[in-house]
């Protein structure tokens, strides 16, 4: 008689192996998109304020830009060119909001589908949620046109998904070249 003297592999109750071994596989797999979901509402709540209250989000960012670049002395002037950096910063704070926010919610279907979906390799769960980001990035845009002031355009998806693009090339290039 040949006895197994191995141990069982033992794995923390909330990875991806466990998601696919036990009785609470279908709660952990929920679990696992609840970011992604909160994210996406976060998206949706930022895109539902019109523009005159989103352009006043974006200033009051500006606003504490200057203000911490005026304590550390990398400002210096008077309140009329302060007026004048808030106008000039308020374009490239909004598409960084843009790309950060999407590049986040990136991050949080990639951890879903991670624990979703075992075999998908690497490559394939970064294209995946690439495209599922497009395509809320799109459906985000279709949402803009009926709020007061905003509107819907393809290149704000592009920017949306410019961070998440960056990321999937690095991964895949990083990923490619550990394999040879």
């Amino acid at each position: 008689m040949i006895m197994n003297n191995k141990q069982p592999k033992t794995t923390p109750a909330f990875s991806s192996e466990n998601a696919f071994n036990n009785n609470r596989s279908i709660y952990l797999r929920l679990l696992a998109w609840i970011p992604a979901l909160f994210v996406a509402a976060a998206i949706f709540w930022f895109s539902s304020k019109p523009a005159v209250e989103s352009t006043e989000m974006s200033d009051s960012v500006s606003r504490l830009i200057l203000l911490i670049g005026t304590k550390l002395g990398f400002f210096r002037g008077n309140p009329a060119q302060y007026a004048e950096l808030i106008e000039l910063m308020s374009f490239p704070v909004r598409k960084t909001a843009h790309i950060t926010e999407y590049l986040v919610f990136y991050c949080t279907v990639r951890f879903g589908l991670h624990f979703t979906y075992q075999p998908l390799n690497m490559k394939r769960r970064l294209l995946t949620a690439l495209a599922i980001v497009f395509l809320y990035a799109c459906t985000d845009e279709f949402h803009q046109l009926f709020v007061p002031g905003r509107a819907g355009r393809f290149t704000d998806v592009l920017i949306d998904c410019f961070g998440c693009t960056v990321v999937t090339l690095i991964c895949t290039i990083k990923k490619s070249s550990s394999q040879r």
